[in-house]
């Protein structure tokens, strides 16, 4: 039986939760130093951010979420990919981004 290849113009999503886009200033942290950069979406468990920023994968960031009515929420995350257009951060699940109401 012949093998068959995959088909490239068809794309696997991992992500269970959908992203939702978001064009507004977002404040993150390392350990030692500290950025602003532009979220460009995100879904519970992660965050698009443009940023020309060079961080290391799975540097541990602090990141300052906006909230709709004008709160913040700090979450933390590991960077799980990063490109000369910005970094992927995935959020640690043990603080949850549940009701994530960011602000439109």
């Amino acid at each position: 039986m012949p093998m068959k290849i995959a088909d490239n113009a068809k794309t696997f999503e991992r992500r269970f939760y959908p992203r939702t886009p978001y064009s507004g200033h977002i404040f993150f942290a390392s350990k030692d130093r500290f950025f602003e950069g532009k979220l460009i979406n995100f879904s519970r468990y992660g965050l698009y951010i443009k940023t020309s920023e060079a961080l290391d994968l799975e540097e541990v960031l602090t990141i300052a979420l906006p909230f709709s009515d004008g709160r913040q929420c700090k979450c933390k995350g590991q960077v799980v990919w990063c490109n000369h257009a910005g970094i992927g951060v995935e959020l640690f699940k043990k603080r949850t981004a549940a009701g994530l109401r960011i602000i439109k």
